[in-house]
């Protein structure tokens, strides 16, 4: 690996990011305790499960800081075609990031309060949180940015013909399965999106970790590109 060489470089490390994040958030969505919408019962399971919380969480927020670089290698795939759905799905995953960082960390928070044995001021708090536009918006509703923009990636990498057809399906709707799965607490669809990341965004980074250089820089139409049925 000529490390030296940036073009490689970062050739490598999108790849690499693109294979590994969605594998530890998978682990993390299969280790984390079941979610709830109720608050109190969110707490308890939080007060029986502390080691599976924590761990998910912190595995959780690897699998984000990994998925910027690899976000990134995405948007470099599209820049010199369907250049529109690479920076405005870019930007929108970015945002849809930045917020569930927000969210883990409130679910740290939750974490260290049962932990200390403080499980009414955690259910208060987290009653308040929820019931917070101030928290909502800017994190709940943001979050679906995450969703929307690999959605809109995953068109472009279609539309450019740049992966084959299935990597592409497979990256839109594990993003959109697992912003639903978020916002219903349903754990069992979070895993399942997580999977769908995995099959399509790690089969996208094996293809980007064996190309050459020159193809990373000017990326080709997949050979032997098919169509889903139906669409061109």
């Amino acid at each position: 690996m000529h490390l030296s060489d940036a073009h490689h470089s970062r050739k490598t490390v999108a790849g690499a990011c693109m294979v590994v994040a969605p594998v530890l958030l998978l682990v993390a969505m299969v280790i984390h305790p079941a979610s709830d919408m109720d608050e109190a019962t969110q707490v308890a399971t939080i007060a029986s499960n502390l080691d599976a919380w924590y761990t998910a969480h912190l595995l959780a927020l690897v699998s984000i800081a990994l998925t910027v670089p690899a976000l990134l290698g995405l948007m470099h795939m599209l820049r010199e075609r369907q250049v529109s759905l690479g920076h405005i799905g870019g930007g929108l995953a970015m945002v849809g990031l930045l917020a569930f960082v927000g969210i883990v960390a409130m679910e740290l928070v939750m974490w260290e309060l049962v932990s200390e044995g403080e499980t009414a001021t955690a259910v208060t708090l987290l009653q308040g949180l929820n019931d917070s536009a101030g928290i909502l918006i800017p994190f709940a509703l943001m979050s679906f940015g995450f969703a929307i923009g690999m959605a809109l990636l995953a068109v472009g990498l279609y539309r450019a013909r740049v992966v084959q057809s299935w990597m592409a399906v497979c990256v839109g709707a594990g993003s959109i399965l697992f912003g639903f799965g978020i916002a219903t607490a349903m754990n069992w669809l979070t895993i399942v999106a997580a999977a769908f990341l995995v099959v399509g965004l790690g089969s996208i980074g094996r293809m980007v970790l064996r190309e050459t250089d020159e193809a990373w820089e000017h990326t080709p139409e997949y050979e032997g590109f098919r169509p889903v049925p139906g669409m061109r």
